[in-house]
């Protein structure tokens, strides 16, 4: 039999592999969004034919209400991030989701709303508005990780200043008054849908422009944080951006904006900010999966320790004391046997109780048959496919399975080399542990009526719905095989 691979080795390929795959699950929702965003897009400008826009004022407040709601459950839910790690990105983040929160409250839906206020001072207030909020949103994309040392003061004061633009913003605007130029004077009727209408006043264009640029450069940053962190907050912002990035593509394309009419850039719009509340979900689940974590992290140190204070220092009292007894005894030396595999199994416990939760199968279970092995002194092939996810009770069975085979290749088969293997193939998870040891007649232990050891596995692959199978002749070696 060849030499057996580094067990070290073995481990950096498995993570490497559970890298990629982590990789491949973050950049897979970006790059749908964008080819579906310019697909959309590019249906929109070259199909005469289509027809998409719909008059509706009132659809417009909707759409801005919706907005602003979102983007002030994103701001708050961020805010809690903020409370935890209290670094800049995250504050960067929260405070410009409640500016675009809060311009679309105070220059769209109040003044809708109340019907106050002129066109021209709402389209250019909720413009600088807007823009402000996209280059706070692209800052914090790219923003340090750095620790803010902020009191609760800081906070409050910080919370204040959110009013206090906006009213600068609406001051600005308002004294400028008559100077600045009006919005887009023509009523765009569906049947201009049909080809873009680069109407309305240059600055107000090149506006839509410089959103769109800023939007982009966000969802570089976000998707270059997802890949480098694997946050999922990361990768769905990266996704709204991409939408905001398109919706101000498509304003300038068709200025629905400022007109009665719903027209493509409003559904971008909306989407922006469907994809800024599954970002907001997604922070809430992984929040309330880390408590989870924690408190059963928490119960699994407990038990371990109570082992090791209990159960674990009695076995090796007892153990001392059996090995002052008579040694040719043979009673003495099986209870001593038993008594130091019971010190191993509980031991066993223990590392596993402290264990990460969220450990690769292919990692725990190849730590598990190195520790067997190097105590049983035979040496180890390890064949694991990586990515194979399986529920506890099942990863639990397998690897007290692959241990208690190891364990009885070495201690009764006095194998030099054991091979564990763990595939999937079709959906069917496959644990062989072959060695090359003395083996025996499955036939005579079966009349004769099978070890603990055999029994053990055999009810354990059973329990989990697996099926359990065992291969050997004397001078042979011996094969085990489990199959869910």
């Amino acid at each position: 039999m060849p030499d057996p691979p580094d067990v070290h080795t073995v481990l950096d390929d498995t993570e490497q592999l559970h890298a990629r795959d982590l990789m491949r699950r973050l950049w897979s929702p970006i790059v749908s969004a964008a080819v579906m965003c310019a697909a959309v897009t590019a249906v929109v400008v070259f199909v005469p034919s289509l027809r998409f826009a719909y008059r509706g004022a009132q659809l417009h407040v909707a759409l801005e209400t919706a907005a602003a709601l979102i983007g002030l459950l994103a701001a708050f839910l961020v805010f809690g991030r903020f409370q935890r790690s209290r670094r800049l990105d995250d504050f960067m983040l929260c405070y410009s989701l409640a500016l675009l929160a809060f311009s679309n409250l105070f220059f769209a839906v109040i003044p809708a709303l109340s019907a106050s206020g002129s066109d021209r001072f709402g389209t250019w207030a909720r413009l600088f508005g807007q823009l402000l909020g996209a280059v706070l949103f692209a800052a914090a994309s790219v923003a340090p990780q750095r620790r803010l040392r902020l009191s609760r003061t800081h906070t409050i004061v910080a919370a204040l200043s959110l009013p206090v633009v906006l009213a600068g913003v609406a001051i600005v605007v308002a004294s400028l008054g008559s100077r600045l130029p009006t919005g887009v004077e023509l009523i765009l009727s569906p049947e201009d849908s049909a080809r873009p209408r680069l109407e309305g006043n240059v600055s107000l264009l090149a506006a839509q422009l410089a959103g769109m640029a800023l939007y982009c450069f966000a969802a570089v940053g976000f998707a270059r944080r997802a890949r480098a962190t694997g946050d999922e907050l990361m990768k769905w912002l990266a996704v709204g951006a991409l939408f905001g990035a398109f919706a101000r593509l498509n304003y300038f394309l068709y200025p629905s904006l400022y007109t009665e009419y719903v027209y493509s850039g409003d559904f971008f719009r909306l989407a922006f900010y469907v994809a800024i509340l599954a970002a907001a979900a997604r922070e809430i689940t992984s929040y309330w999966e880390t408590l989870s974590h924690t408190a059963v992290l928490e119960e699994r140190r407990r038990l371990a320790r109570d082992l090791h204070d209990g159960l674990a220092q009695e076995l090796a009292f007892i153990g001392r004391n059996l090995r002052r007894l008579n040694e040719d005894d043979e009673a003495v030396a099986r209870a001593t046997a038993g008594a130091a595999r019971a010190l191993s199994e509980s031991r066993r416990a223990i590392a596993a109780l402290t264990k990460p939760l969220d450990e690769p199968l292919e990692v725990a279970l190849a730590e598990a048959a190195r520790e067997t092995a190097d105590r049983e002194g035979t040496l180890l092939d390890l064949v694991l496919t990586p990515g194979i996810e399986l529920d506890y009770s099942r990863r639990d069975a397998l690897i007290r399975i692959a241990c208690e085979a190891t364990a009885n290749a070495a201690r009764h088969g006095g194998a030099r080399i054991v091979r564990v293997e763990l595939v999937d193939r079709r959906r069917r998870v496959r644990l062989r542990v072959s060695d090359d040891g003395s083996g025996f007649n499955p036939t005579a232990v079966a009349r004769l009526g099978e070890g603990f050891g055999l029994i053990s596995m055999r009810e354990r692959a059973h329990a989990v719905g697996g099926s359990f199978d065992v291969e050997s002749r004397p001078g042979s070696g011996t094969m085990v095989e489990v199959v869910l």
